[in-house]
């Protein structure tokens, strides 16, 4: 669920660089970072760092094609997924899909506009997003992530200009 926000407020669907509606820059973006990164072993860096377990409820921010939450899903209860772009959201709805993930659901919104609900996460990750926003912005966003967490979850963020 996207949350209702004022006019002020800022707009991270605003689409700048690159075209994440067209499929064909979709695959493109997937094949060039699963080239450059090693998403298994930045899972379980991950997972080392926070504790993840089975029974974890886990939110990604910033999903992209999904890979990384797909490879999360192996290791505990659910993942919300969330992302700003429709078409990398329909590509990594396909992607769980044919790899038969079951645990994840992948919902439109982002570090801003996200609608958690009423039951906290015990942790949530984040990588390679929170740079796509304006530095005050990137403050309320991390006061955003601590409301959704449980009063012992845990917090991962990696974070760079690629």
């Amino acid at each position: 669920m996207i949350r209702e926000l004022p006019e002020w407020y800022y707009d991270e669907f605003i689409q700048t660089g690159t075209d994440y509606s067209d499929k064909e820059e979709i695959h493109r973006y997937d094949r060039k970072m699963q080239k450059i990164r090693n998403i298994k072993d930045e899972a379980e860096t991950m997972r080392r760092l926070i504790d993840l377990r089975p029974e974890d409820r886990i939110l990604e921010i910033g999903c992209g094609t999904g890979e990384f939450s797909i490879e999360l899903s192996r290791h505990c209860k659910e993942v919300i997924a969330i992302d700003i772009s429709d078409g990398m959201l329909e590509f990594a709805r396909e992607k769980a899909k044919s790899g038969h993930r079951k645990n994840i659901r992948f919902i439109k919104g982002g570090f801003l506009t996200f609608e958690p609900g009423d039951e906290p996460f015990d942790a949530v990750v984040t990588q390679l997003a929170l740079h796509h926003l304006p530095d005050f912005w990137k403050l309320i966003a991390l006061k955003r992530i601590n409301s959704m967490l449980k009063a012992s979850g845990r917090f991962y963020l990696r974070d760079s200009e690629m």
